[in-house]
């Protein structure tokens, strides 16, 4: 092989790498705080003013409640944030400090939140009264 089809071979594979960590590809997403669930909730969900929002401790998933007693719940998906809208308060179970929340979708699978205790507990007291369906696990 020819030294100078190897390197430019090298650096073309080198080029496109910096490109592709540029973009942002291949990185986690991540729900970094409470701002950027109620953000990512307006932008899943036309219209949706949210009032409040749980974000998990690893920042993959989040739950934002909104004005109108509607939900969205967020989950990381590939190098995306994945969004589902309730219109009702969702069923969930509690295991700790982590939060379940049941969606019911086979594709979008039960949302965990592992959340500091008092959070786990003031969103479970909300959604009970909201939804009256709760088991402990």
């Amino acid at each position: 092989m020819n030294l100078t089809v190897l390197l430019g071979s090298l650096a073309a594979v080198f080029v496109v790498a910096a490109i592709s960590w540029l973009m942002g590809l291949g990185r986690i997403p991540r729900i970094g705080s409470e701002a950027d669930a109620r953000q990512l909730a307006r932008e899943a969900h036309s219209g949706f003013q949210p009032t409040g929002a749980a974000v998990s401790i690893d920042g993959k998933a989040a739950l934002v409640a909104g004005q109108g007693g509607d939900y969205v719940l967020l989950r990381d998906h590939g190098a995306n944030v994945a969004a589902r809208v309730l219109h009702e308060a969702p069923s969930i179970r509690r295991d700790g400090a982590m939060l379940i929340v049941e969606t019911g979708e086979m594709m979008f699978g039960d949302l965990h939140l592992e959340l500091e205790d008092d959070a786990t507990q003031h969103w479970t007291d909300q959604l009970t009264s909201q939804a009256g369906a709760i088991a402990h696990g």
